[in-house]
């Protein structure tokens, strides 16, 4: 079985130093302009255990050091070489496009939610009819203060997603950006944190394009 952490430009780099999940070696196969990194065992993996799961983290981030990337999910494998060899020429179009998409880019992070969420009481009311318009009138506050926070970060941004919110979240968004303009982003974060005091704002990266990487 072969694990897959990434498919890269610059083929003719070799893989990064240092080994992959349970310190197996890493190899590297070129198809063209493209290379997949990936190392070999004995079977398929179980439940992703925090380890694991690092150690896929830490080979991505090595090989997003000096070349584009696009990660690979935990758990992405391929039976052998041939297989792998076929994805990357069955998808080989699509895959350059993305890495040129993503070159010299990375990807932060920002969660937003009410400082408030926590503390706030059930909603109150003699009937249903009041318990869904209070929902319908949070979810449009929710809707807009994320609006707020994620137009002028999308502008900073060669690309830009919101996903899924997890918990009280009303924002969770993902941004391309260029590397030299990783501070100015962190520093439009910080200047939505004063102008929002209502709201806890969290940047986190950079980080391997994973949500760009499709």
């Amino acid at each position: 079985m072969i694990w897959v952490y990434a498919i890269c430009d610059r083929p003719s780099l070799p893989p990064p130093p240092g080994r992959g999940l349970a310190e197996a070696p890493l190899e590297g196969l070129r198809s063209g302009p493209l290379q997949a990194v990936f190392s070999r065992h004995a079977g398929a993996a179980g439940e992703p255990e925090p380890g694991a799961l690092w150690a896929h983290e830490q080979v991505v981030e090595r090989l997003m050091a000096d070349r584009a990337v696009l990660p690979l999910r935990f758990g992405s494998q391929v039976a052998d070489e041939d297989a792998l060899r076929q994805v990357l020429a069955s998808g080989r179009e699509e895959y350059v496009a993305a890495l040129a998409r993503v070159r010299g880019r990375v990807e932060l992070g920002v969660r937003a939610l009410a400082r408030d969420a926590a503390a706030s009481p059930a909603p109150a009311g003699p009937s249903g009819r009041d318990y869904v318009l209070a929902k319908l009138d949070g979810s449009r506050r929710a809707a807009g203060q994320a609006a707020a926070l994620h137009g002028p970060l999308a502008a900073l941004a060669a690309d830009a997603r919101v996903l899924s919110g997890r918990g009280d979240e009303f924002l969770r968004g993902a941004y391309l950006v260029e590397r030299p303009s990783v501070d100015r982003f962190r520093a439009a974060v910080e200047r939505l944190q004063t102008a929002h005091p209502e709201a806890a704002i969290l940047c986190t990266g950079p980080w391997p394009p994973y949500s760009f990487a499709a």
